[in-house]
């Protein structure tokens, strides 16, 4: 998916081939720093927590990047992943009595941060939430224990004590999802996904009197410890607890229409009759609603001010977009915070008006990095939910191009080398099946036309790594109404006419699943040979234009993302399972493997290489992990990929989807994330 483009730097010695080239002649790797050049947005935010005693610390969770950070209220946050294992963030809590210990349930087991999220550690990596859509309220403190309630292994204990972990299960509601914890009157409740249940002597017991025997799907659910216990089903919405008739029973309607599906419910602590409620992030529209009755009457809350500096987004962020989870400030009870799929926003009067936070929260996926070949200020990212943004100052302000073009996941930019005017781009739209969405522009990407075609309806293979979706694009450097496309499913399709006629191109290409950054290559100086990247096939070479193709390498049959050398084409790097490259000198028909320092699990692959177009010893090569495990950074080679160093990043091990270079008078490359958005990396010093 990488357009390669050059930036420069002095070398101190002259070099007469790429082997004479030392890694320690040039850059200190452990120089090596990295700002953030994104913005917010693109990535569901699945929960915040507020410091008991002060209000101006905020931790907020991720689907994709695990915890950011605030001190200062909400104007900027900062990511906070060290030590951390998952990154898909069920809930947040504070410990009720230490504020400096924070508890953090993912995918991958319950953290715990001693330092108020600074750093964290996996406690216990049996407790975990696979799912990634969660309820929101999954863990609850007693005096003595923290409660936590899982999506199919039922409820644990955990112990308070600070000086000492421990946890036991709670059995009896295992294989049942937990959407939310709480105590009333000293029992424990789990609101699930077949009701309410009451832990009492040792057992946990129905407690579903008054809810529906059809509509049983909890939410939601939230107790003051003796005074109001709500749960929220998730079609019929808020119900209270009666205690005299000893039953549940549902609120007033929230309005003269009802939403179809509901989703957080949250109570001010110091006025149990003061609640919030938000419709479920899978209907429209996304409505917030407030009760200062206990659910007797309601009123809608609709003053939502998007800050003026953040970026768009394809909602235009002037509303609610699919709530997560909602908290009251503890110490503060006009203090609110609120987490959606795009933002997070703050109200300071109780709920009535919302500011949108959004500095430092990269929740962004980055599929593609383009740098404008003419222009090396302008910046091309293609992003899943958002599709393309465009920066014009290198980072610092980023605006949505997507006029013409269908919402959905931009997958690949690319700019023509005869006319940087005219581009392509690649979407796969949220919904719609069966066609290949490419769009052309003749206007820098200020508008697009439709250019796409349909696939022809097959069932695909039931494997895991097939999806059948679009992956890769790639202009001929000689024609540039010459386009390939590239699908992990459907294979190569190519037009000779700008788009208006487009056609499989898959004789000979065996495993038609092409995946990963530049997944499909042209040869520059050849444009009737490309190469090819394959799931289970591995690399496949066309010497003419597409029309067959011939396996080069399978005794590799996995392999991601590629480069060609731009001093020498004939040369191919190709990135592979466990932390490997295949290199060849010969386009393919030779090859030697060379295996990244450390080690070198299964899961872990390396993902995207990008090779300096100007200094061809200095290569990039992004790791990605494929079960939402830490994946293992950046690493870089400056002999040419013969060696290879880590590169020490104080950033959450989230895969790396791609890395380009950026013509800049500093050796800085550009590092797309898969939920940390962008961020600019620069060596800071030289050995010598």
């Amino acid at each position: 998916m990488m357009h390669l483009i050059c930036f420069f730097f002095p070398l101190l010695l002259a070099l007469s081939s790429v082997s004479a080239v030392k890694a320690k002649s040039l850059w200190d790797v452990n120089s090596f720093d990295v700002v953030p050049c994104g913005y917010g947005g693109g990535g569901r935010f699945t929960a915040v927590a507020i410091d008991p005693n002060d209000p101006q610390t905020i931790l907020v969770g991720s689907d994709v990047a695990g915890v950011f950070k605030t001190e200062n209220g909400g104007d900027s946050f900062s990511l906070k992943g060290r030590g951390l294992e998952g990154f898909v963030v069920a809930d947040i809590t504070f410990h009720p009595t230490s504020a400096r210990h924070v508890y953090l349930l993912t995918n991958k087991g319950l953290h715990i941060s001693d330092d108020k999220g600074e750093t964290w550690r996996n406690a216990a990596p049996a407790i975990r939430y696979g799912s990634r859509y969660c309820g929101s309220t999954q863990m609850v403190a007693s005096r003595k224990s923290l409660w936590v309630g899982t999506d199919n292994q039922g409820v644990f204990q955990v112990s308070l004590d600070t000086s000492r972990f421990s946890s036991s299960p709670v059995p009896g509601l295992e294989k049942v999802k937990v959407n939310g914890l709480t105590i009333f009157k000293g029992h424990l409740y789990a609101g699930t996904s077949r009701g309410v249940y009451r832990h009492k002597n040792g057992r946990w017991e129905p407690y579903n009197r008054g809810i529906s025997t059809l509509k049983k799907e909890i939410v939601d659910i939230a107790a003051h410890h003796r005074k109001r216990f709500y749960v929220t089903e998730k079609t019929a919405g808020l119900h209270v607890w009666n205690e005299t008739a000893e039953q549940w029973e549902k609120s007033a309607p929230v309005g003269p229409k009802i939403p179809k599906a509901f989703m957080a419910t949250v109570f001010q602590p110091r006025n149990p009759d003061k609640l919030l409620l938000s419709t479920h992030p899978k209907t429209w529209p996304h409505v917030l609603f407030m009760t200062d009755t206990g659910g007797k009457s309601w009123n809608r809350l609709t003053r939502f001010h998007p800050s003026p500096t953040a970026a768009e987004n394809w909602s235009n962020a002037r509303t609610l977009n699919a709530v997560e989870e909602i908290a009251f400030s503890p110490s503060d009870p006009q203090q609110l915070c609120l987490a959606d799929w795009w933002n997070v926003w703050k109200s300071t009067n109780g709920g009535q008006d919302w500011s949108q936070l959004h500095k430092g929260l990269q929740n962004t996926v980055v599929c593609d990095i383009k740098v404008h070949p003419e222009n090396t200020d302008k910046i091309f990212l293609c992003l899943a939910d958002n599709g393309l943004m465009v920066s014009e100052d290198a980072g610092k302000t980023w605006k949505r191009k997507m006029s013409g073009a269908v919402d959905g996941h931009a997958f690949e930019i690319e700019i023509s080398r005869r006319n940087p005017s005219k581009m392509y781009l690649l979407v796969n739209a949220w919904d719609t099946k069966k066609k290949v969405f490419v769009y052309k522009s003749l206007s820098g990407g200020e508008t697009w036309e439709d250019v796409g075609f349909s696939v022809p309806y097959q069932s695909l293979p039931k494997l895991g790594y097939v999806n059948g979706q679009a992956t890769n694009l790639e202009i001929d450097p000689v024609s540039d109404d010459t386009v390939y496309v590239g699908t992990n499913g459907y294979g190569v399709y190519k037009t000779v006419n700008g788009g208006r006629q487009w056609n499989a191109v898959n004789h000979g290409l065996a495993t038609p699943y092409i995946f990963g950054a530049d997944g499909l290559l042209i040869h520059p100086r050849k444009p009737r040979t490309l190469f090819a990247s394959t799931l289970a096939g591995g690399v496949y070479k066309s010497t003419n234009g597409a029309r067959t193709w011939k396996a080069l390498y399978k005794k590799q049959p996995f392999t991601y993302g590629m480069a060609l050398d731009p001093a020498n084409s004939s040369r191919i790097l190709v990135c592979c399972p466990r932390k490997k490259l295949i290199i060849s000198s010969d386009e393919g028909n030779t090859w030697k493997e060379v295996h990244l320092p450390g080690k070198a699990p299964r899961h872990i692959s390396c993902s995207s290489v990008a090779i300096h177009p100007q200094h061809p010893h200095l290569v990039y090569v992004g790791t990605l992990a494929h079960n939402y495990s830490p994946a293992d950074g950046l690493f870089v080679s400056q002999d040419g990929g013969k060696t290879f160093s880590k590169v020490p990043l104080d950033l959450p091990g989230v895969n790396i989807l791609d890395v380009a270079v950026q013509k800049r008078s500093d050796p800085s490359v550009l590092i797309g994330y898969s939920g940390l958005g962008i961020f600019r990396g620069t060596f800071k010093r030289k050995l010598y």
